[in-house]
């Protein structure tokens, strides 16, 4: 890696650890209030993507980049979607760069672009358009493109997605430290507690059918990622490492941002959750009834239930995002994010953080 921070602790501190804010800044800001953010004395980590899957991204960027100008102890580490926007704007030929322009509405450099009047890219104007960019935003624009890839302390290592799993791991490649996937399913070999994000943690069976944070002990490994906008019920994680001395401990807040409302009478249910691989599935339609599917993973061979709606299909077969027969239960005067209702069936996070589908009638309107 070519961007590598080795960072000496005090006696006592507290890090701060964040990842994949992906636009989401004012929930970033409601949480470093929640934890009483100090920045003359905590150190805050933000463990890459803080851009892309959002409408806020010039925001995002002003407000981190911020944090990061007004504290020493501020540390923002490079993500793969953060990457996006530099390259438009310092290394993407045109082919690339017109590709990445049209490739969301949520493409940060577009919407930089689209501040100044620039609502198409063709081939004529292209360079036109990079340069004005770079002209207006070319601070913002410097500080993503200069951002380390890696930071190491005494006991802890941050990156953005993983390291390769060999003795000299500070030499793993810059693209493979933000990009490689599935992570928590493979090795750690710095001997330290190793923390990043870039997948979500729902993505994995010990998730437990919820987007918290996920402490592989034995591994020494601590992915953060809550899923913000790339699951459709997602979080915020932050993970508070408190040092005093040698001793370390843990301890993690979340929240989301969607509305909140009240459950307005007990609700229990006999199934369990079932997990299902997003990427390994062979779904099986068993029977419908009402507006509830009952399907069988062959790839595990997993049988649940999921609202008709939640089906999707792909090269004609059927798959599904979420976990199966996810009912939690809840109690009268809970308060749970509902991130997606109908007549019949809400999407929600309850208290204890657990994703899952209530009927919409025990919830408020």
């Amino acid at each position: 890696m070519d961007k590598i921070i080795d960072l000496s602790l005090p006696e006592k501190c507290r890090i701060l650890a964040i990842s994949d804010i992906h636009t989401h800044w004012q929930l970033f800001d409601r949480l470093l209030k929640r934890a009483k953010y100090d920045p003359q004395n905590d150190y805050l980590v933000i463990v890459g993507d803080i851009l892309e899957h959002g409408s806020d991204n010039i925001k995002t960027l002003e407000y981190v980049k911020a944090l990061c100008d007004k504290s020493d102890k501020a540390i923002l580490l490079m993500g793969n979607n953060d990457i996006m926007c530099s390259r438009m704007a310092y290394h993407y030929d045109f082919k690339r760069f017109q590709q990445q322009f049209y490739r969301n509405e949520h493409n940060t450099f577009r919407q930089m672009a689209n501040t100044l009047g620039y609502v198409d890219c063709w081939e004529g104007n292209w360079l036109e358009i990079r340069e004005k960019v770079v002209e207006k935003y070319g601070e913002l624009l410097s500080f993503i493109r200069d951002l380390p890839t890696c930071l190491e302390t005494d006991e802890y290592v941050f990156v953005h997605a993983g390291l390769e799993d060999r003795p000299d791991w500070r030499n793993t490649d810059d693209i493979y430290a933000i990009t490689v996937p599935w992570f928590l399913r493979k090795e750690n070999s710095t001997g330290k507690q190793l923390v990043f994000g870039h997948y979500p943690t729902y993505n994995y069976k010990r998730s437990n059918v919820t987007n918290l944070p996920i402490i592989d002990s034995e591994k020494k490994m601590i992915c953060i990622d809550g899923g913000m906008t790339i699951k459709k019920a997602c979080q915020m994680n932050m993970l508070i490492i408190d040092k005093c001395g040698k001793d370390y401990s843990h301890e993690i807040i979340w929240d989301t941002d969607v509305p909140k409302k009240t459950v307005l009478k007990e609700f229990s249910c006999d199934l369990k959750p079932v997990y299902i691989d997003w990427e390994k599935q062979d779904i099986t339609i068993i029977e419908k009834k009402g507006y509830m599917t009952k399907l069988r993973d062959e790839y595990t061979g997993g049988e649940g239930n999921i609202p008709d709606r939640e089906i999707y299909y792909f090269d004609e077969k059927p798959h599904v995002y979420q976990f199966l027969s996810s009912f939690p239960a809840v109690r009268k005067g809970e308060r749970v994010s509902v991130f997606d209702e109908d007549e019949t069936m809400s999407l929600v996070i309850t208290e204890n953080a657990t994703v899952g589908w209530l009927p919409s009638d025990i919830i408020e309107k």
